[in-house]
Order: structure tokens, then C-alpha cells, then sequence
């Protein structure tokens, strides 16, 4: 259940920032576009994570 949750949260984010369809009409255009849009929404998770540090 946790990796389906997981994946779900994943498509709900990308759909709600990219939209739900593709614009590139070819196949090929269209794996290419969703490449770029999952690149960006990993930076976008990068940008957001706290960063880690130790503290003696």
C-alpha cells in the first residue's frame, strides 16, 4: 500500500503542476516532454528538502 500511496502522491503532484495532458503531438516528442517535466518537478522536490547537517 505505502508504494502505491507513494506513487499516486507523485502523479497527483505532477498532474496539478504540468496539467493532465501532453502537448507534443509525436510519441517520441512526447516521452521527451515528460522527461523534461519530471526533471523539473525533481528539482523542484530538491529546492524544498531541508538540508542536513551534523551539529557537535
Amino acid at each position: 500500500y505505502h508504494r502505491r500511496s507513494l506513487n499516486e502522491v507523485v502523479m497527483f503532484r505532477y498532474k496539478t503542476i504540468f496539467g493532465g495532458e501532453l502537448d507534443a503531438r509525436t510519441f517520441e516528442n512526447q516521452k521527451t516532454e515528460v522527461k523534461i517535466k519530471c526533471l523539473t518537478l525533481n528539482k523542484f522536490s530538491g529546492i524544498g528538502m531541508p538540508h542536513a547537517y551534523k551539529v557537535s
